[in-house]
């Protein structure tokens, strides 16, 4: 079955319990026949799997209990979450059961498995309440067939399901996607737009949040998009993160004409992926500027090189850019990991007692230009206890490249490294 809202699709859901004479039982399943076979007129032909074979990992012993359990059985999957309850009521003095949810073997399960846990703790606070499961109140209202049948092919057709069990006890449940963590992000980074924030914008944002979306145009960096809005700068930063993490931004390096670019081995998906070249004329194109020629901008991005600065670049390749935004053009090639940046580390040897420098030592920029630059000096100490490129310095400082690469012109031992 093909994914759906990019969540794979569940192939059988079945109900088994741990039967005090019969062993381990399946009660319930959906589509009928899946996990053992059935007489139901609609049954599958045959089951997904040797049920016999796995049983005792359906129903575990009970150091496997109250845990996530995961199951490769010839080309499927099953993940469950085994629960035992004790009690003197049971014939045994416990009962077992388990809901297994089973997927193609390489499907990306991430995202169902709170699914499973919550399914399996709902349950069992039921059972723990009013033997929900075990007792003879399961032959009134909502039957459980019917409740695996709609968990079933609601999260299949619609990611989310709501079924009320009873007056006061509900399954609610929805599937969320489960992304990477964002990386930590710096005062340097410039965040561009994914999407229209403001479309998406709703009175339930974080204040800051708000404050701080009209800035983001791809041009102001973490630290001056904060110094804009007026917000707190790590405030500012957590929700640039929560944007990212949900694709709503993505993060570039500071524009400037002195920067320096080169390519990477992925440049050839220029010329192997044509959507990737036909996404890049319309991307750089200058407002009102007809789109450049695939091979004109495949030549460009090859221009870029360690030893050349942009406004040098620029400077031999005039002609050719006409009609082509330097800004955008730069940012694709970042994006699509088709060129990257060339940073200038300052470095010099440590020296003994800098760790007692304040670390939150900051410039004070109302003052005389003297005085800034003896700030800044200072803290400039604390900052080369180890490597770090100009964008970072400069941000940091909040000064320009030419102000840095002065200050630390006249520090001793420093030396630069680009890489």
């Amino acid at each position: 079955m093909a994914d759906f809202g990019g969540f794979p699709q569940i192939l059988s859901l079945f109900y088994a319990t741990f039967h005090p004479t019969e062993g381990t039982k399946v009660l319930s399943q959906v589509p009928p026949g899946s996990a053992v076979p059935s007489n139901d007129p609609s049954a599958t032909s045959a089951p997904l799997f040797d049920f016999e074979s796995i049983n005792s990992y359906i129903i575990p012993k009970s150091q496997l209990c109250n845990k996530l359990l995961t199951l490769k059985v010839n080309d499927y999957r099953i993940v469950s979450h085994p629960v035992h309850v004790w009690g003197s009521s049971y014939q045994r003095n416990s009962f077992l059961f388990n809901f297994c949810f089973v997927f193609h073997k390489d499907a990306d399960i991430s995202a169902y498995i709170p699914v499973v846990r919550k399914l399996s703790k709902m349950f069992q606070t039921l059972e723990e309440q009013n033997k929900y499961l075990s007792s003879s109140l399961m032959s009134e209202g909502l039957k459980l067939d019917s409740i695996i049948y709609q968990v079933f092919e609601d999260l299949n057709n619609y990611c989310e399901c709501f079924i009320p069990i009873d007056d006061s006890n509900t399954i609610n449940i929805k599937l969320f996607p489960l992304h990477p963590a964002p990386p930590d992000i710096k005062a340097y980074h410039v965040p561009i737009s994914t999407v229209q924030l403001r479309a998406v914008m709703d009175v339930n944002w974080d204040p800051t949040m708000e404050k701080i979306v009209e800035y983001i145009d791809g041009v102001n960096s973490v630290r001056k998009i904060a110094d804009l809005a007026d917000t707190d700068f790590q405030l500012t930063r957590k929700c640039i993160q929560h944007l990212m993490y949900y694709g709503c931004v993505i993060i570039v390096d500071i524009f400037q004409f002195s920067n320096i670019y080169a390519c990477t081995a992925d440049i050839s998906a220029f010329i192997d992926d044509p959507n990737v070249a036909e996404e890049c004329r319309s991307y750089v194109a200058s407002p009102g500027a007809s789109k450049q020629n695939n091979c004109d901008l495949l030549e460009l991005y090859t221009l870029l090189n360690s030893g050349v600065t942009v406004k040098e670049w620029y400077m031999d390749n005039r002609d050719k850019l006409r009609g082509i935004d330097i800004r955008r053009f730069i940012s694709f090639g970042i994006i699509k990991g088709l060129i990257y940046r060339v940073h200038i580390y300052a470095v010099h040897p440590r020296h003994e007692g800098e760790h007692q420098l304040d670390p939150y030592y900051t410039t004070a920029f109302t003052d005389s230009p003297s005085n800034i630059e003896d700030v800044a000096y200072k803290r400039l100490r604390y900052l080369l206890r180890r490597p770090r490129h100009l964008d970072d310095i400069c941000t940091d400082l909040q000064i320009s490249s030419q102000q840095a690469i002065h200050l630390l012109e006249t520090y001793e031992d420093v030396y630069f490294i680009r890489a």
